[in-house]
């Protein structure tokens, strides 16, 4: 079982900036990833301080997001209406809990850095060394946002996480 955050303890504007910038950055990680060292977006310098500092500097591993780049996509679609602001935050809505903790899981595989909220309890466990088991978690929750939230036609997710066998 996972470890989902927290975040009845956090306030709606903490909440609001974090997704703010866990979007921006998958965003630009996917920018990134197609111009690797064609002066392509940097990682930001530091964190924002609603975070804990980091262990060291930002930085995009560009194979990381190669191997999350579908999901990564897929999350920031997701996230997306409540990082501009056009849905309020929820942090009750068990829909919004496990998109925005997905979205951190991959960003942290990408900056390989762990991204706390100040004052939010984590274990101390580490980072996710298997891509792949990361890849599967990621695609369990996918499919559980609304009737399949920003997902295209033709996806290979289902809708509404039902199967839909040929006969």
């Amino acid at each position: 079982m996972h470890e989902w955050m927290n975040m009845s303890a956090l306030g709606t504007m903490v909440l609001q900036e974090g997704v703010k910038f866990l979007y921006e950055q998958a965003t630009r990680a996917l920018k990134r990833k197609f111009a690797p060292h064609a002066g392509g977006p940097h990682a930001p310098s530091r964190l924002p301080p609603i975070f804990d500092e980091a262990s060291g500097p930002l930085s995009y591993h560009v194979d990381k997001i190669e191997a999350l780049e579908d999901q990564l996509r897929n999350l920031s679609q997701m996230v997306s209406k409540w990082a501009s602001g056009a849905e309020p935050i929820n942090p009750a809505d068990p829909e919004f809990t496990r998109i925005v903790a997905a979205l951190r899981l991959a960003m942290e595989h990408v900056f390989q850095q762990r991204l706390t909220f100040k004052g939010e309890q984590r274990s101390h466990d580490g980072l996710s060394a298997q891509p792949l088991a990361l890849v599967e978690l990621l695609n369990e929750i996918l499919p559980l946002g609304r009737l399949g939230a920003g997902l295209g036609a033709g996806a290979s997710s289902p809708l509404l996480n039902i199967k839909i066998l040929s006969l």
